[in-house]
């Protein structure tokens, strides 16, 4: 008697987040209010961004590269020489 009491109750506690989820679910889509869609919810990875994005990833490499030449550019208008100057042999 007792095994099959902690196995009905353990099957309970297991199903219980999945009827949670189900009736949220329901009630979000009956009244309205929190619904939820994919677009709130982009694929993104670490040191990449935003994946499957409108624009090329190669488009955002350039725009990025090219801000980064401007912005250096605005702070130090001059082209960082080598240190040598003259031929040298």
């Amino acid at each position: 008697m007792t095994a099959i009491m902690t196995s009905l109750l353990l099957m309970a506690v297991l199903l219980a987040p999945f009827g949670l989820v189900a009736a949220l679910a329901t009630t979000s889509h009956r009244t309205g209010t929190s619904r939820w869609h994919l677009g709130q919810f982009p694929f993104s990875a670490p040191m990449v961004g935003r994946l499957f994005d409108d624009r090329d990833a190669d488009v955002r490499r350039v725009n990025h590269d090219v801000d980064a030449i401007r912005t250096r550019f605005e702070s130090q208008p001059v082209w960082p020489s080598s240190g040598a100057l003259g031929e040298r042999r």
